[in-house]
Formats: C-alpha cells, structure tokens, sequence
C-alpha cells in the first residue's frame, strides 16, 4: 500500500509543478499594469491578461473566442496608422528573433508603447509575446511641462527685459530727463514689476491647486466695490477704458480670489482683442449668490473652443504675439470659482465679441431678487 502511494506522489509531482508555474505564470500577467498578449507562431492566441482586454477594449465575446482575426481588426479600427501597425506586425513574423519597440497613436489621442519578443522554450521558437503600456498621461504630463517652460521663458523674458532697459536708462541719463520723463519710466517699470507678479502668482496658485492645498478665505464682501476697483486697477495694466456696472451685491468670497478672477479675465480679453475693442465689466446679484461678466466686442470664441479653454494651457487665438500668455490664467478663473462652489463658461456676446462669466456661490445668501432686479434696472457705470 505504502508503494502504491509513493508511486501516486511520485507520478503526481511534474502534474502539481506544472500547476504551480502556471498560476505564478497567471499572478504575473494579471499583476502587471500592461496589456499582454501571447501569439503562436501562426499568429493564433495562445494567452492575454485582462489589462490587454481593456486597454484595446476588446468585446467579451471577441475575448471568449480567441479569434485572432476578429481581435486584430477590432485593434486596427481604433489607431491613426493602421497600415503601419501591421506592416510592422508582418515584419515581426517574417523575422521571428527580432525584438521590437515602437508606439502605436489611436484616434482618441491615447498613447501606448508596444514591445515584443519571441517566446522561446527549450531553445525552440514557439510564439511571440507582446506588450503594451499606456503612456497618454505621461505624455500629457511631458507637453504641459514643455508647454509651460516655452510660454513662462517667454513671458519671464518680456517684462524682464523692459525692466532691465527702463532700469538703465534712468541710471544712466535719469539727472538729465525731465520729470515727466522720468515718471512714465517709473510708471513702465512698475506696470512690468506688476506683470511679473501676477506671472509669478498664477504659477504659485496653479502649483498649489493641483496639490490640493487651496481653501477660500471667505468674507462678507461688497463684490460690487470690489470688482470696480479691480477693472480701475486693471485700467492701468492694460491701457485700456473698462466700463463698469455693478449691482450693490454683498457676497460671502475670498476677495484675495475674486480680484485674480476678474484680473485674469480682463487681462483675457486685452490680449485676444485689439486695442481699441470696448471691454464691459458687470457684476449682478442672484437669488444664491452672484454673477461677474466680462464683456468684449472682439471676433468671439470659436464653438469648439469654449469648453477647452478653462483647461490649463489650452489658448485661443491671440491678437498680441509678443504677450501669447502662459495659459493658466483662465485655468485659475475656473478653479477659484469652483472653490466659490461655482462655474466660469463663455458664450457669445450679443452683437458680437465674447461673454466670460462666472457664478459664485454666496455661503449665506441674503440677496431679495426683487431688489436684484430694481438694482438691475438702475445700475449705472461706476467711475
């Protein structure tokens, strides 16, 4: 009896090793984050990991039935170059030691690198393996990082260099200018100072946002002073008449962030309009909370455009080349009013130009709409 058992162990032991490897080789394939796919050398499905299926966003019933030419043509709708991918498919089968590396770019703007290898067992060729890892948010991550040093050098370099200039000739010839001279030089040097700043603020703001580390600072606020004062400030800034018409709106906000909303959207509108364009600032009142538009008169936003500008460093065309901006600032706009527990949008503005608005929601409402409205109808320009 005790040989009959030993004989039973003896014979089950290759069985169980086997059993063994295959559920290490499975753990492996189901623990990696890349997609992987086991071919033979015909070019049948041999094996796949269920990061695979998701990746290429394979049917289930095209996953059930292994069929290579289902999955293949089902892979193939999805990229940009599918004669590309299987010519290089091809060439792989027609060199069947070659390794290979290359990146495959799907029609949904995904990225994913694709590496292959032959599968060898006992020194034999027996199918080929191949992998594939999505890289779209790391490639994302890489444009916005070559996008933000390209647009901060640039914007770094111009006010720097009007500073440096404005710097040196009042150093050098400032005892013999006159004194108006001297004070537009002032004024110069300040205003690109200020530029400087609010560049240097934006980054900061922007940083901090992504990490999570920004909370508004609510106060009672009359938004309406307020966003007057700003636009007057801003008036300075950009050298252009802004009209102002704001309803007498007390409001629960963290002004420090209302100031770079409406700063950042008038600065918005100076840049992508031409110099003369007229540019409304209004503030209104709303049953739970309150509403800051920014007008301007210029060629609009483009449809396609209107959602995707809020993105951080996504820009419509600009009016300025020497000033394209880093492309943050409208970012920030609705990131702040999101803290506000509110939206920015634009549409278009009647008879043309473009319309930037932002709802802020007040913590403790106290607005009567009647009164809102009354203020409406009389709200004239503050000076």
């Amino acid at each position: 009896m005790r040989i009959s058992l030993g004989r039973v162990r003896v014979r089950r032991r290759p069985d169980l090793e086997s059993a063994h490897a295959l559920s290490l080789l499975e753990a492996t394939l189901e623990s990696t984050a890349d997609g992987i796919l086991v071919v033979s050398t015909d070019g049948k499905i041999t094996r796949f990991n269920q990061q695979f299926i998701r990746m290429w966003r394979i049917p289930p019933d095209v996953a059930e039935s292994r069929d290579d030419e289902r999955a293949l043509a089902h892979a193939v709708e999805q990229l940009k170059d599918p004669e590309g991918f299987l010519k290089r498919v091809q060439e792989l089968y027609n060199d069947p030691i070659a390794e290979s590396f290359d990146v495959l770019h799907f029609k949904d703007g995904r990225i994913f690198e694709r590496s292959s290898k032959p599968q060898i067992v006992d020194g034999e060729r027996v199918g080929r393996v191949w992998s594939f890892r999505d890289v779209t948010e790391r490639n994302r991550l890489d444009d916005l990082k070559d996008n933000l040093l390209t647009a901060v050098s640039h914007e770094l370099r111009t006010p720097l260099t009007a500073i440096v200039g404005f710097s040196s000739t009042l150093e050098r010839w400032g005892v013999t200018m006159s004194d108006d001279d001297v004070a537009d030089l002032y004024k110069r040097l300040s205003n690109n100072a200020k530029k400087l700043q609010r560049l240097v603020g934006d980054l900061l703001d922007f940083d901090r946002l992504a990490r999570g580390l920004v909370e508004p600072k609510r106060e009672r606020t009359d938004l309406g002073e307020l966003v007057t004062s700003i636009a007057r400030e801003s008036e300075q800034i950009t050298g252009r008449h802004i009209r102002v018409a704001a309803d007498d709106v007390v409001v629960s906000v963290d002004a420090a962030k209302i100031e770079r909303i409406v700063e950042n959207l008038i600065i918005n509108a100076a840049r992508h309009t031409a110099p003369e364009t007229p540019v409304w600032v209004r503030v209104r009142a709303r049953e739970d909370g309150c509403l800051i538009i920014v007008d301007d008169a210029g060629p609009g936003v483009p449809d396609d455009l209107k959602e995707i500008i809020f993105e951080p460093f996504k820009q419509g065309p600009t009016t300025t080349p020497q000033s394209p901006g880093v492309g943050i600032g409208l970012s920030l706009v609705a990131r702040f009013a999101a803290l506000h527990g509110g939206h920015a949008w634009v549409q278009d503005r009647p008879g043309g130009g473009s319309s930037f608005r932002v709802f802020l929601r007040d913590e403790h409402p106290t607005v009567d709409l009647r009164d809102a409205e009354l203020s409406n109808t009389t709200s004239t320009a503050r000076a």
